[in-house]
């Protein structure tokens, strides 16, 4: 008996997509299948030409898009990835993540309610400049990581640790007055190490140069700064109770797992890995949220 060829082809599309996004190496997925591994490489031979597109869903009341982009080559050809609570929306790749490619993204999709995003300045500048009537909630894991770097887990100055343990209960806030107290005394903190983080180092003088100097504290500055410019969206969940306080959405349910898809896979060339990700992505069109994203 013949079988028919659209039967045929989603049979050879099922295997190739299970291979891409599974565990199961192209050799114990012949040997399931009584083929060889050649044959299977024939068969997705032509899959690798058709790449999966994204579906644009209608808007829906109260939308919030969760904003990410993950690199899948050093610091090149990046997917830019938008979803929603329970539902992958749509995904884009481009060369680096810039203004000019984030605006290209946001321009495909509705104009949501709230977006979350971890401070990326590409795609925070979009956003305010195509969706102005979005509120913006900045990441807090993006923010604790970021600043946990520059601190390091152990500061050795009076004004390192205490910034650090401000960090720390940022995800302790949670209530009006947890936000007002604790913007307190990030203020009272700013302005008590106000003297100390101006303070300057002297480079030796070189011949024919002018003497150079640079800040001290230049780590310590630099995650103020990091809070500092996340202040007006860092709270954004307490007004909006449906916008998450994370973009664990992305980062823990759809970029950890891409990422081990792309180390899985190591070795394909740049349009190779975009129809990986493409696989990967089309099978997270809906779904529950995972746990312990707010």
């Amino acid at each position: 008996m013949r079988k028919r060829p659209d039967t045929r082809e989603r049979h050879h599309r099922a295997l190739f997509t299970r291979w891409l996004t599974g565990n199961r190496s192209l050799l114990e997925i012949a040997d399931d299948h009584g083929v060889s591994r050649r044959t299977l490489i024939r068969w997705f031979a032509p899959l690798w030409e058709r790449i999966q597109t994204p579906t644009i869903f209608g808007q829906t009341p109260c939308t919030v898009y969760i904003l990410d982009g993950v690199y899948l080559s050093g610091r090149e050809n990046a997917a830019l990835i938008c979803r929603t609570m329970t539902a992958q929306i749509s995904w884009m790749f481009a060369e680096r993540e810039t203004l000019a490619h984030w605006k290209t993204f946001l321009k495909s999709l509705p104009m949501p309610d709230a977006a979350v995003i971890d401070g990326q300045k590409g795609l925070l500048a979009a956003i305010q400049c195509l969706w102005p009537t979005a509120v913006i909630q900045r990441c807090l894991v993006h923010i604790e990581r970021l600043a946990r770097i520059k601190l390091t887990r152990q500061p050795k100055t009076s004004a390192g640790k205490e910034l650090l343990m401000l960090v720390e209960r940022l995800f302790d806030v949670r209530t009006h007055k947890q936000r007002r107290r604790w913007l307190c005394v990030y203020r009272r903190w700013e302005r008590r190490h106000a003297d100390f983080l101006k303070e300057r180092s002297d480079g030796e003088p070189q011949a024919g140069k002018k003497r150079t100097w640079w800040y001290t504290h230049r780590n310590i500055r630099a995650a103020r700064s990091l809070i500092r410019n996340a202040l007006s969206h860092l709270f954004t969940f307490i007004d909006h109770p449906h916008v998450p306080r994370t973009t664990n959405h992305v980062e823990g349910g759809v970029n950890s797992r891409l990422k081990e898809l792309v180390h899985r896979h190591r070795g394909l060339p740049q349009d190779r890995k975009q129809v990986l990700v493409a696989e990967h992505l089309a099978r997270k069109k809906g779904g529950k949220p995972p746990r312990n994203v707010t």
